[in-house]
């Protein structure tokens, strides 16, 4: 479905004591001809949807479309019970909204059922659906096939759904490992999906929300290639219009196979303020910046906290050749390969920048910089705030200015001595 491609929302709303923001996207992937996933954002309901289509062309995209479309409007049409839940949920409350859940779902797998009687013989069409509810302070989660949520809490990552799948269900059965089960076959054989299975065994969860909370909601084209421990650093960006962008990237570096959707959400109470460049550095990091050389701490601080604290997992593409420059970066730590059209060049660690021809107007990158397995920390400036910084401190400013320039004067006589060597040892 076209017109879903790219981002699909970023947005805040608040619903009692908590702020939610949320971005969602899609992407066909590298080997898919359509776009059988779908999904919904909804701040202002706090509804959050993603659907994996099943059946091929139009039969996948009409039915995971159908699924969220149908929830949505059962769920809609409730809202009273769903409201008396968040301000106050008693034991009967929460039997009531398990019971509108469970009407919702099981509604729009009736609702495929009853269109997929109309596809010509041979032709079927089915959808997974994962679904979070924030009702006040507590979520609820309605989940059928493989898609998965995920919940991020004090830097620690758990999934919130069991993949309905042949070969999930024999792990928990202790007939394979983890890490078998990735080699096995079958992997994408689900035993139920909505629309297809003749009975849905719907899993209903409750959960209690807090302040600093972040959820995954995803295809299985996305978490395929994902370990839990990336989804923990992607989610440090401060920028959370990054962050989609970023985990479609890398699944599609890492085969694409299938569609890509995902939606992120953020939780957060009015009271809360983080700042976004908070830096958790030792001296260790102070000490390798270059760019400090000449600052003393109050200034390296000044500095540093104009910047934007950003997290890479391996593979990760943070600098591409021939496109733009999108600003300075510094590395905190981590290493990233830089490259020119496949050929190695150099490697990058802690203490490192690139990037600085952007503060001196529009440039194009002349080497890609991949970031190593491990994964890194870089501190992004982008023109405007460089150019800021030196308004609001011209002493800090052009003292970094002054480390620039020292470094690429270095960097040039570096070149030019390995470039005579070169050429002395080809014409003795």
């Amino acid at each position: 479905m076209p017109e879903q491609s790219g981002p699909i929302v970023s947005t805040s709303e608040t619903q009692g004591e908590l702020v939610f923001r949320a971005w969602g996207g899609t992407d066909l992937g590298r080997k898919r001809k359509e776009n059988e996933d779908f999904s919904l954002i909804d701040t202002v309901h706090g509804l959050f949807i993603v659907a994996d289509g099943m059946g091929g062309g139009e039969c996948g995209g009409e039915a995971s479309r159908m699924a969220v479309e149908s929830i949505r409007s059962t769920l809609f049409n409730e809202m009273h019970v769903l409201r008396q839940f968040g301000d106050s949920p008693t034991k009967s409350n929460y039997r009531e909204v398990q019971k509108l859940v469970h009407r919702a779902v099981l509604g729009a797998h009736s609702n495929i059922r009853s269109q997929a009687r109309q596809l010509p013989k041979g032709k079927y069409m089915g959808t997974t659906v994962t679904a979070l509810l924030i009702c006040g302070r507590m979520g609820i989660v309605a989940h059928v096939g493989d898609s998965r949520l995920y919940r991020v809490r004090d830097k620690q990552v758990r999934q919130l759904t069991r993949d309905h799948s042949l070969v999930a269900e024999r792990i928990r059965r202790g007939e394979l490992t983890p890490e078998q089960a990735k080699r096995a076959p079958g992997k994408n054989v689900l035993l139920q999906a909505l629309g297809v299975s003749p009975k849905i065994e719907l899993d209903i969860g409750f959960l209690t929300i807090q302040p600093g909370d972040q959820f995954l909601i995803c295809s299985d084209g996305l978490h395929n290639y994902l370990v839990e421990d990336e989804i923990v650093t992607i989610f440090r960006e401060a920028d959370g219009d990054r962050l989609i962008p970023r985990l479609i990237d890398s699944a599609n570096q890492r085969g694409g196979k299938d569609n890509i959707t995902a939606v992120s959400v953020r939780v957060s109470a009015p009271w809360d303020e983080v700042a976004a460049t908070q830096l958790d550095m030792g001296p260790d990091i102070f000490s390798s910046l270059r760019l400090l050389q000449g600052l003393d701490m109050t200034e390296s601080t000044y500095f540093l906290q104009k910047g934007t604290l950003r997290s890479f997992i391996g593979a990760e593409v943070i600098q591409e050749e021939e496109k733009p420059t999108e600003g300075l970066f510094i590395v905190l730590d981590g290493r990233a390969q830089v490259t020119r059209q496949g050929v190695w060049l150099a490697t990058y660690t802690q203490g490192c920048f690139f990037g600085e021809s952007s503060i001196m107007g529009d440039s194009i990158n002349t080497v890609t910089i991949r970031c190593e397995r491990e994964g890194m920390r870089i501190l992004a400036f982008e023109p405007k705030q460089f150019l800021e910084l030196l308004e609001e401190n011209p002493v800090v400013g052009y003292r970094v200015l002054w480390n620039i320039i020292k470094e690429q004067t270095a960097s040039q006589r570096d070149l030019i001595i390995r470039l005579a060597d070169s050429i002395r040892r080809r014409t003795s």
